[in-house]
């Protein structure tokens, strides 16, 4: 219905200003649509900012898919103006996101800034399609998810390194430089392995065979769990990353390392 057609219907005294307009902006949002399209395709617009408002404005259960270069490199699942899951590439959720809405945005946050870092500025579109509402995630709102983005800005190359290697993890341990708790996400039996590790790490002093995670100096090391698993463990400034992650993605981490904290590791 265009706005010539909005002036022609017969409204009572006093409601028709406030219809008018909603039919005018309704009539108005095809095209509204179209150029946001392009401004996308055209990688005018950041790719975070782009997924903010799409959540802002999704209430009824909806699959965010994001294409770049035609390719599917994440899937967003959104509803009632809340992010309720986020899955980058080919990489699966191999453990639940944290019930409570301000660390489900903290994961969240990382994981977007990773898919804002891949894309590089460039175009990209965005799919939508109804889905169900997910159950048992956890879920967060967009000012939420702004602030975590805005918290992430403030960490160093260690936070960088998290947001690399995460798009691959199985399971990771963090903790932070200042007295943080303890961030984990995965399985409960990779989760228990990372434990182990961390724990060698803290009772190091006085065992030679001990591991020892350098409180200020950055390093990194690899740990070999089984033929499917490897375990790196990375430290910087008194922050300390424990992460699980397939074998073969490894030596790939460990450059992405070197890059970041050059002759270390």
């Amino acid at each position: 219905m265009g706005d010539a057609a909005a002036r022609e219907l017969r409204i009572p005294n006093g409601t028709g200003q406030g219809l008018h307009s909603a039919l005018a902006r309704l009539a108005a949002a095809p095209e509204a649509d179209l150029q946001r399209a392009n401004s996308t395709a055209a990688g005018q617009v950041p790719l975070t900012a782009a997924l903010l408002q799409e959540i802002a404005e999704t209430v009824l259960p909806r699959e965010l898919t994001v294409l770049c270069g035609g390719k599917p490199v994440a899937v967003l699942f959104a509803a009632q103006r809340r992010l309720a899951g986020i899955t980058l590439g080919s990489t699966e959720n191999t453990g639940p996101d944290p019930d409570d809405p301000a660390a489900a945005a903290r994961i969240f946050a990382r994981r977007l800034q990773t898919l804002q870092n891949a894309a590089g500025g460039g175009g990209f579109r965005i799919r939508r399609r109804p889905c169900k509402a997910p159950e048992g995630a956890g879920s967060c709102t967009v000012q939420q998810l702004n602030a975590a983005l805005a918290g992430l800005s403030q960490h160093g190359p260690l936070e960088a390194f998290r947001n690399m290697a995460e798009a691959k993890a199985l399971a990771w341990s963090y903790c932070g430089a200042t007295g943080q708790p303890l961030e984990t996400w995965g399985p409960e039996d990779l989760l228990s392995q990372l434990d182990a590790v961390r724990t060698a790490a803290a009772g190091a002093a006085g065992h030679k065979a001990s591991l020892r995670l350098p409180e200020q100096k950055p390093d990194c090391f690899l740990l070999p769990v089984s033929g499917q698993v490897s375990v790196i463990a990375a430290s910087s400034g008194g922050a300390s990353l424990i992460i699980a992650v397939p074998a073969a993605a490894a030596a790939a981490l460990l450059a992405e390392w070197q890059s970041l904290f050059p002759g270390t590791g």
